[in-house]
């Protein structure tokens, strides 16, 4: 397992923080959390069953902004 930051532009509510989790743990090997106070999502992933690319394309389909990783 692979874990990653990511900083995030365009949450607002907890609701935000849950969407963004469920679409990304709706993927084989890949759990989430999520911080909309901090703008940051933790992923912990499988790389042999998703890349980084995807895991951004994702967030960014639901109309947030990846702007940096940790």
């Amino acid at each position: 397992m692979k874990k990653k930051v990511y900083k995030l532009s365009g949450m607002h509510c907890t609701s935000c923080s849950m969407l963004i989790e469920g679409e990304l743990e709706d993927q084989l090997g890949v759990k989430a959390m999520c911080n909309w106070i901090k703008q940051l999502v933790e992923v912990e992933f499988d790389p042999r069953a998703i890349n980084e690319r995807k895991i951004k394309e994702i967030i960014e389909e639901q109309g947030y902004r990846v702007v940096g990783e940790d």
